[in-house]
């Protein structure tokens, strides 16, 4: 039988190992949302996106991988968008300004991913030539008359966007604070 000495050091050792476990979930948690507009996952899931809806709302492009880490860290959707924006939500704009919470927000939720460029449909490819024919263009527009007109760049990644979304509304909390500054004013930048 189990002493009341016993049992309270089992209980606290016990307490300590599940402490310990959910301190190690916090880095896993936070570097998700960190990693989520890095260089490294920008170039092999995509760049995300926010931007002002239609409605008023938020319009957010996520990669289908930077929602996999955040579900892989025990987040849910709603979740995981709320705390991207909180992160990398636009502020010191006139436009969409995400520096202040907001109560209510809609959001409209579209996913993207990296796709070969043979599975790209046909609609889409037309509009990659038809962008890279125009940098081609305006690449020849500054050339001397004698010079060869350069190639269009490679197209060396392709992300495609879902044409459905999800839509949901979350009050909105922004992380950190931002020093917003107008072009002119004393130091123009802008954090």
């Amino acid at each position: 039988m189990w002493t009341v000495l016993e049992v309270g050091s089992v209980m606290r050792g016990m307490l300590t190992i599940l402490a310990g476990l959910m301190v190690a979930a916090l880095p896993a948690k936070a570097d998700w949302l960190e990693r989520a507009w890095s260089d490294d996952s920008v170039a092999t899931n995509g760049a995300p996106a926010v931007t002002l809806a239609a409605n008023g709302g938020v319009l957010v492009v996520l990669p289908e991988a930077t929602l996999r880490e955040a579900y892989a860290a025990g987040l849910d959707t709603k979740t995981a968008v709320s705390l991207f924006l909180g992160r990398w939500g636009q502020r010191c704009s006139d436009v969409l300004d995400l520096e202040q919470e907001k109560k209510n927000i809609k959001v409209e939720l579209f996913l993207q991913r990296p796709v070969a460029l043979e599975d790209v449909p046909k609609a889409v490819q037309g509009e990659i030539l038809s962008t890279l024919l125009a940098l081609k263009k305006e690449a020849a527009k500054g050339a001397p008359k004698s010079a060869k007109t350069p190639p269009p760049p490679p197209v060396e990644s392709v992300f495609v966007v879902s044409e459905t979304h999800v839509d949901f509304v979350i009050d909105y909390v922004p992380h950190g604070k931002a020093s917003c500054r107008r072009p002119g004013s004393e130091g123009d930048a802008v954090s």
